[in-house]
């Protein structure tokens, strides 16, 4: 069953106001575990250039409370979003770097050094939190309310959740935020399009694929099509006019379902496989070696590449899911 948390808050967030609610919502989180706290260590490390002004005993909770949250990385499961953020006003020029590729709401009077926390801004960061200007759509499971602040767990029970440019699948996901670019050519050389659609996939492009077609005047022609995301579409679009011969293209907005997706390592008798493994809607469905790894222990061993493959899909199917 899927989980989403979202982060609502109607003040300058901070840790400190954070961990109980995130603590109630999650449950207890384990803080044994070394790589929670190498994490942990490498935001403070990077949190000290903007400690300047920050008062010892806040700055001291804020510490605390980024321990304890990052405790809790290994029990989070799903995607984290947040309201936008309630910026301070007055803020000083040396901490506006940290509001990078964040999503900000009003400004609020309060004194900026006391009001903003540099710990909670480089989490949200780490945690790859993705901000929305309303709850997600879904079933409010249970709500943990704190001074300013509360965390919600939304289920979608059973759906498939839809999101805008989600670049990360580890989850499954209807991205609605996709376009695609079509053009029909009938005059390009080959050698051109191969180019064209390295540079395509170079700069960020999902998919490029070239289909033979028919064109006016029973010319034989080929259609390439681009996906991509729809904030890269002005990019793709330069790239297909520089890159074909095209003198037009078209292009709409698509949602792409994509399965939830794992790694792992299987080990057959000629070394080991990494294979992508597929989820729809908990469940595994597509279980897929990896070509080149397989090619190579193939090829090494001089064995049929098939017969690889076959033992890395297999011993696959065997894990635990």
């Amino acid at each position: 069953m899927t989980m989403t948390i979202y982060i609502q808050s109607d003040r300058p967030l901070t840790l400190e106001a954070l961990r109980k609610p995130w603590r109630e919502i999650l449950g207890q989180p384990r803080g044994e575990e070394p790589a929670n706290r190498e994490w942990a260590e490498r935001l403070l490390a990077e949190a000290q250039r903007f400690r300047e002004g920050m008062a010892d005993t806040v700055w001291t909770r804020e510490e605390e409370a980024l321990r304890e949250l990052a405790a809790s990385r290994s029990i989070l499961k799903g995607d984290v979003f947040a309201s936008p953020l309630v910026v301070p006003a007055g803020l000083p020029v040396r901490l506006l770097p940290l509001l990078e590729g964040m999503a900000v709401g009003s400004g609020c009077g309060q004194a900026a050094e006391r009001a903003l926390s540099p710990l909670a801004l480089l989490w949200l960061k780490a945690m790859g939190v993705r901000f929305l200007p309303a709850v997600p759509p879904g079933v409010v499971r249970r709500v943990a309310a704190g001074e300013g602040i509360a965390v919600l767990e939304i289920g979608h029970e059973g759906a498939v959740p839809r999101v805008r440019e989600e670049r990360r699948h580890g989850e499954e996901h209807i991205d609605e935020g996709m376009v695609m670019i079509q053009a029909n050519l009938d005059d390009a050389s080959p050698e051109w399009m191969a180019y064209a659609m390295e540079r395509l996939l170079a700069a960020g492009a999902n998919d490029v694929s070239f289909l033979p077609m028919t064109m006016k005047k029973s010319r034989p022609g080929m259609l390439l099509q681009v996906l991509c995301y729809q904030s890269d579409l002005e990019m793709m679009k330069s790239i297909v006019f520089t890159e074909t011969t095209t003198f037009g293209l078209r292009y709409f907005p698509v949602a792409v379902h994509r399965l939830g997706r794992r790694f792992a390592t299987v080990a057959t008798r000629w070394g080991d496989v990494r294979v992508k493994i597929g989820f729809h809607r908990g469940e595994r469905v597509q279980v897929s070696p990896e070509y080149e790894m397989c090619a190579r222990l193939a090829k090494e061993a001089g064995v049929p590449l098939q017969t690889v493959y076959e033992e890395a899909r297999r011993l696959a199917q065997e894990m635990d899911a």
